[in-house]
């Protein structure tokens, strides 16, 4: 094995031959060492770019559960995949649909559990009654440390809560953007249908479950 010393020697002098190259072809005197040390360079900042890309694509969030086109119930009981964010930051759900006035907007669901590169989340609601073939595309979206901490005080569940609220059926607290706020960032989505079929949200499911015990 190369000493430590003796590799960074070399790659002094290979900087140093680099350098007089590109000055003797300022001065004149050389075509063949300006094109030899040209394409040195873009051999390297090919490398380098192409490193970065894998760095990037390595962590990238890629959803794996479902696949583009799908059809799902109302009640979605997981939605995950893979990949990797930023420290401090935050992956959450949301489902996206259009409005009475066919304004497209983005509803916050869940707040994704990431653990060794995965992630999940459980219990998604797509769509309402009587929606049964509509269109919905389902979002993983990033989200930064203050845009996180302002939904986890906001988006609440309260159906299981003795806490006045609203009608059986009706007690969630969700947040609807028509935009997403500056704080959270997109990454992966896939669309899919609500299949046909009289169909419970996910709190009317885990309600029949529970009297059923």
């Amino acid at each position: 094995m190369t000493p430590a010393p003796r590799f960074w020697s070399l790659q002094a002098e290979a900087w140093r031959q680099a350098w007089r190259n590109l000055r003797d072809v300022w001065d004149g005197r050389s075509r063949v060492g300006f094109w030899v040390t040209l394409g040195a360079a873009v051999v390297v900042i090919g490398a380098l770019i192409g490193a970065a890309n894998w760095w990037v694509a390595r962590d990238a969030i890629v959803i794996t559960s479902l696949e583009e086109g799908s059809a799902v119930p109302r009640c979605l009981p997981s939605f995950g995949g893979k990949g990797q964010l930023a420290q401090g930051h935050q992956l959450w759900v949301t489902v996206q649909f259009r409005d009475r006035n066919g304004d497209s907007r983005a509803l916050f669901t869940r707040r994704a559990l990431m653990s060794n590169g995965k992630w999940h989340a459980e219990k998604i609601d797509v769509g309402g009654e009587s929606q049964a073939l509509s269109a919905y595309t389902i979002t993983a979206v990033d989200v930064d440390r203050a845009t996180d901490s302002m939904l986890r005080s906001t988006v609440v569940d309260m159906s299981f809560s003795d806490a006045e609220t609203q009608g059986k059926g009706r007690d969630l607290w969700r947040l609807s953007f028509e935009d997403y706020p500056s704080g959270a960032r997109p990454v992966a989505d896939v669309t899919v249908t609500r299949a046909q079929g009289d169909q419970g949200s996910c709190n009317e499911l885990i309600d029949k479950a529970r009297q059923k015990r």
